[in-house]
């Protein structure tokens, strides 16, 4: 148990800076977006399991995954959030440190320790209190007042919920700080730093042991907010 707690404590550096968010795309389409220590990597479009609109009211709207066209997410209407769901694969650490591996059985060597990866996101391209009910999402993090009106300098109080109660001392993690030292209360509220202009991305996550899952012996859920910071 000992050798697993220490694992999953530095597979988080090399995994939990990595987060799944949307932008506005041509004629009124959107894409996913694969953000990974400060700049946006190329993914498999297979890896993005699942997209979800939402209008101003939280309602959800008719949402599709193009997979010819890398991913393209096409809705009913104009959405003011979406909700994506993203498999990271995964990840074995052996002599030579991590690795994303495509079959963990397959892997030749030691093996220090292994984990399933799941990344859920949540892009604000409008508000309203409406979004202060939780849409579901194993892990999800939730604003506590418009993040679309937060300015750099300030914080933004969030809300992180897991199976739907308050998820406490949760590790919390910005596009900001790679490092954030911060955790949720016992209400699952932290007070979070915004430091730069421009897409803000905030995460939380739960490493757990994973026995459903021959393939590897814990489990990371990761889960994160996105919006536009003016």
């Amino acid at each position: 148990m000992k050798k697993l707690t220490i694992t999953l404590l530095f597979v988080a550096t090399s995994i939990f800076a990595h987060q799944i968010t949307a932008k506005k795309g041509p004629n009124n389409t959107y894409k996913a977006e694969f953000w990974a220590h400060g700049h946006f990597q190329k993914f498999a479009p297979k890896q993005l399991k699942g997209a979800t609109a939402y209008d101003i009211n939280n309602h959800k709207i008719k949402t599709g995954i193009d997979y010819s066209k890398d991913s393209t997410l096409l809705t009913a209407k104009k959405p003011s959030m979406i909700a994506l769901t993203f498999d990271a694969g995964y990840w074995v650490e052996g002599e030579d440190g991590f690795k994303n591996i495509k079959d963990p059985s397959k892997y030749k060597g030691i093996v220090y320790g292994s984990l399933k990866s799941i990344k859920y996101g949540k892009r604000y391209f409008d508000w309203s209190e409406k979004f202060l009910q939780p849409i579901g999402l194993k892990i999800e993090v939730i604003p506590l007042i418009n993040p679309l009106k937060v300015k750099a300098g300030q914080t933004l109080p969030i809300l992180v919920i897991k199976d739907g109660k308050a998820f406490a001392n949760a590790g919390i993690e910005t596009s900001d700080y790679e490092n954030l030292n911060i955790k949720t209360n016992k209400f699952g509220i932290a007070n979070v730093p915004i430091k730069n202009k421009g897409l803000q991305i905030i995460a939380a996550v739960y490493y757990g042991e994973q026995i459903n899952d021959a393939n590897v012996n814990g489990i990371t859920l990761q889960s994160s907010i996105s919006f536009e910071v003016k």
